[in-house]
């Protein structure tokens, strides 16, 4: 910490951090309360409400897919961005922009088409019954049409924050919150499409959002106007070490995303109300976690520029002064979240046997944003610093050694019958995380030459 001050000084850092984090934060936070507002209106349709609610929150594991993996290539690309800008290699930098957003689309149609050929199946792994399935399949089918505009818009704003435009990225994001909001009530309600008007708002707004991106792209003329010269131009030589490192970070949201799956199958095992309970209550949770993301997601675009410098010791002294940044903030945000839980799920329209439940699983999600805010600045610094395949162990490896036998053990062998323990069991493994992390850190074996690798010389 002391050598961070000396190297940039702390007001400086806290200035970076800040000018990249806020607008991230901000824009995910929206991003969020999309599905949010979808799901507050249609816990309020009469007659179907609670039913279309957790039909609806089955789509969760797969929604959270689909934007771990935009974030991935984000998170992916952008520090490599960092690095060719820091070395004035806008060419390269655009080449990484342009690859990115070829594997997005690519993503995005092999998604639709998967999930089309086996939705129900899928839905009812996760635990979707006779009576939630129509309204699930209804809500995820036209979502997952448009999610080409989804994952678009959530890889290109990394790159945007590292040219230096945050901004933008968060009132775009904005623009297309207030659409959505608006559309709304009109589509579910004034229409009578019920969650299919959802859906369908959602899908509009994040298409508003894509055009508004791509409008100030073109009128600022950002490196994504080499965008379609550069899409099918992939010459080995660069694109062989980006994907090396890529496609295990690919598997690795893949099989976390499974895991999340297995979760909600484990909490859905305690009854529908529960299951009510904790969606809604993940919902509300995750506010408070994309502040952590947007810290991790600051940290890896700050500690790319140092490492594509080859500042490996100011990248680390950073790191250092992180940790107790990202714990002061977790507190904080805590401290509110806890605060206003029981007027926040008030708002959904849940049954009186989930809302206490609902509530204090609020406060328990909380109460953990602490090690998740840690645990992100660790794993920011390990995806910036290339150490992919500890990171793969790090993130999805330690859910289904740790986490998930934690849940069935304690539901199958322990007999655990209430929600609120058996998630603190699943807790488990961001503990176990972040003393792994630590001491990963400290060795400083997650320190790679990604300037080599990319050819970024």
């Amino acid at each position: 910490m002391a050598q961070a001050k000396q190297d940039m000084g702390t007001g400086s850092i806290k200035k970076l951090m800040l000018q990249l984090m806020i607008p991230a934060v901000v824009a995910q936070v929206v991003n969020l309360l999309y599905n949010i507002v979808d799901r507050i209106y249609i816990g309020h349709i009469a007659g179907i409400g609670a039913a279309a609610l957790t039909g609806v929150g089955l789509f969760t594991p797969i929604l959270m897919l689909l934007n771990a993996f935009a974030m991935l290539v984000g998170a992916g690309g952008a520090p490599r961005t960092a690095i060719a800008l820091g070395q004035g290699d806008k060419k390269q930098a655009e080449k990484i922009v342009s690859n990115s957003f070829t594997v997005l689309m690519f993503f995005a149609v092999v998604l639709t088409i998967g999930f089309y050929a086996g939705a129900p199946v899928l839905l009812r792994l996760f635990g979707a019954s006779d009576a939630t399935l129509p309204y699930a399949l209804s809500y995820s089918r036209i979502y997952i049409a448009g999610s080409v505009f989804v994952l678009v818009v959530l890889g290109m704003n990394p790159f945007i924050t590292t040219q230096g435009f945050a901004k933008t990225s968060m009132l775009t994001t904005v623009i297309g919150a207030v659409i959505n909001i608006i559309l709304d009530p009109i589509l579910i309600f004034g229409f009578g499409l019920g969650v299919r008007g959802a859906a369908i708002a959602t899908v509009i707004a994040t298409f508003c959002g894509l055009a508004g991106h791509v409008t100030y792209a073109f009128v600022t003329r950002q490196p994504f106007l080499g965008f379609a010269g550069e899409l099918f131009r992939w010459p080995s030589t660069f694109l062989r070490p980006i994907f090396r490192r890529m496609i295990p970070m690919a598997g690795n949201e893949i099989v976390f995303g499974l895991g999340d799956a297995m979760y909600l199958k484990a909490f859905g095992m305690l009854g529908t109300a529960m299951l009510e309970a904790y969606q809604v209550a993940y919902k509300i949770g995750m506010v408070p976690h994309t502040i952590a993301d947007g810290m991790g997601s600051a940290s890896g675009i700050l500690l790319g520029e140092h490492l594509g410098r080859g500042e490996s010791e100011k990248a680390r002294s950073i790191i250092r002064y992180l940790f107790p940044l990202a714990i002061g903030l977790s507190v904080v945000v805590s401290a509110v979240m806890i605060l206003i839980a029981r007027p926040v799920v008030s708002i959904f329209a849940l049954p009186d046997s989930s809302v206490d439940v609902a509530v204090l699983m609020v406060r328990l999600f909380n109460i953990r944003i602490a090690t998740r805010m840690f645990n992100a600045v660790l794993l920011s610094a390990i995806r910036a610093g290339g150490d992919t395949k500890f990171l793969l162990f790090m993130d999805s490896g330690l859910v289904w050694l740790v986490g998930i036998p934690a849940a069935y053990i304690g539901l199958l062998v322990l007999g655990v019958n209430s929600l609120p323990v058996l998630f603190l069991l699943t807790q488990s493994e961001q503990v176990v995380r972040m003393i792994i992390g630590l001491l990963r850190c400290r060795s400083g074996k997650w320190l790679h030459n990604l300037t080599e690798e990319t050819g970024t010389q």
